[in-house]
C-alpha cells in the first residue's frame, strides 16, 4: 500500500501522465483541424486532385508536435476517414477514397507530418528551417501521391506530373511560406506559454 501510494504521489509519474494526456489531446486536435482544413477546397476541372488547405494543417502538425504525436494525429485522421467519417474533401469518407486515384495524396499525410517534425527536431526551429522541412514533406507527397495515381489510373509519368503536380507547385509554395510563418509565430507564443511543453 505504501509503495502504491508513493507512486501515485511521485511528481515524475504525474508529469509523465500529464504529458501523455497532453499528447493525446494535441493529436486529436490536429486531426480535427486537418478534417476542417480538408473542406477548404477549390476543384480544378482539368485534374481530379483538388486544391486543398489540408496541407497547411499537416505542416503545422509536424512543426508544433513531436514526431510520434504528429504521426499518430494524421493516422487518426485517416482511420476516421477510412471508417466512414466525413473528414475527407467534400465531406466524404470511406476506404474507396484511399483506394482511388488520389488516395496516395491522403495516406502519405502521417509520413509528411512525421517528416516535418523529425527534420525540425534535427535542424531546429525558424522560418527558413520550417520551409526546408515542409518542402521535403511536399516532395514526399508528390512522390507517393503521383506514384499511386499512376498505378491506379494507369497513367504515364509525364501525364501524371502534368495533372497532379505542375498545377499545384505555385500555390503549394505559397502554402509552405504561410505555414512556416504561422509555425514560427505559434511556436514562440506557445513556447512562452508552455502550452505544448516538449512538443514545441
Amino acid at each position: 500500500f505504501t509503495t502504491s501510494s508513493s507512486r501515485s504521489n511521485d511528481p515524475g509519474a504525474f508529469v509523465m501522465r500529464h504529458q501523455k494526456v497532453t499528447r493525446m489531446v494535441l493529436a486529436a486536435m490536429f486531426a480535427a483541424i486537418t478534417a476542417v482544413a480538408s473542406q477548404i477546397i477549390f476543384p480544378l476541372g482539368f485534374t481530379p486532385v483538388p486544391f486543398s488547405c489540408a496541407m497547411i494543417a499537416i505542416y503545422l502538425c509536424g512543426a508544433l508536435l513531436d514526431p510520434r504525436t504528429a504521426f499518430l494525429s494524421q493516422l487518426a485522421y485517416l482511420l476516421a476517414g477510412a471508417a466512414g467519417a466525413p473528414v475527407f474533401s467534400y465531406f466524404s469518407g470511406g476506404l474507396h477514397k484511399l483506394a482511388g486515384p488520389t488516395g496516395g495524396y491522403l495516406f502519405v499525410y502521417p509520413l509528411m507530418a512525421l517528416a516535418v517534425s523529425a527534420v525540425t527536431r534535427r535542424w531546429g526551429r525558424g522560418f527558413f528551417k520550417y520551409c526546408a522541412a515542409m518542402t521535403m514533406a511536399l516532395a514526399l507527397c508528390y512522390a507517393v501521391g503521383t506514384a499511386w495515381f499512376m498505378f491506379v489510373s494507369n497513367t504515364g509519368l509525364a501525364a501524371s506530373l502534368v495533372a497532379c503536380v505542375a498545377p499545384f507547385v505555385p500555390m503549394d509554395a505559397v502554402k509552405i511560406l504561410l505555414s512556416a510563418a504561422l509555425a514560427s509565430a505559434l511556436s514562440r507564443a506557445l513556447g512562452k506559454a508552455r502550452l505544448l511543453g516538449t512538443g514545441i
